[in-house]
């Protein structure tokens, strides 16, 4: 069996927004799954020794203008956040207790979050707000709660943390092709290319 492409990337990052539905419309076209692999950036990038990239004034004023930019570039509807960057760890955690169930399911949580926080400006560091979105997808309030605070999605972060360090993740969205690591929404084509095994 051919082995996923997998994704590895941050709730609170625009450029797994903007990579997310291209990724996935490639992985299909080549026959492939794309294995979802939420981490919490600031944690892996502390552990590899990277800096926070919107620390430097001019980088952040860079990366403000290239993700409006980039949303229209991709076709994507896009506010720029008010609250960013911002702590993704219980959007994560829930993601990985509903997987933990139906990854299916997961994966449409997954896409809704992401809505919620770069189309809608919502602040998916708050429980009550992940519980909303999570109730479109047959989440309970209480299940929801659990999910972010509880010791399953706390475990399952941590790991999948401990691989992204392993791996050498040093950004999001950080992808992976039999192996091989792409960097970031402009990647694409490269992963389009190496998919098609010219």
């Amino acid at each position: 069996m051919t082995a996923p492409v997998t994704f590895w990337f941050d709730f609170a990052s625009p450029y797994a927004y903007f990579a997310l539905a291209a990724l996935e419309r490639l992985a299909e076209e080549n026959r492939r799954k794309v294995e979802w692999r939420p981490v919490l950036l600031w944690s892996v990038l502390k552990a590899q020794g990277v800096p926070p990239p919107m620390d430097p004034p001019a980088k952040r004023a860079y990366f403000l203008a290239d993700m409006a930019r980039s949303a229209t570039f991709h076709g994507l509807p896009y506010r720029a956040p008010s609250r960013f960057p911002l702590s993704s760890h219980r959007a994560a955690r829930l993601f990985y207790d509903v997987a933990e169930q139906d990854i299916t399911r997961a994966h449409a949580l997954g896409r809704d979050i992401f809505a919620a926080y770069f189309r809608d400006d919502a602040d998916i560091s708050d429980v009550p707000t992940l519980a909303a979105i999570a109730a479109r997808h047959g989440v309970t309030k209480e299940q929801a709660a659990t999910a972010t605070e509880g010791e399953l999605g706390r475990r399952r972060l941590g790991e999948a943390n401990d691989m992204a360090v392993a791996a050498g993740v040093c950004g999001s969205p950080w992808i992976e092709v039999d192996g091989e690591a792409f960097f970031g929404s402009d990647r694409l084509p490269q992963i389009a290319w190496r998919l098609s095994g010219t």
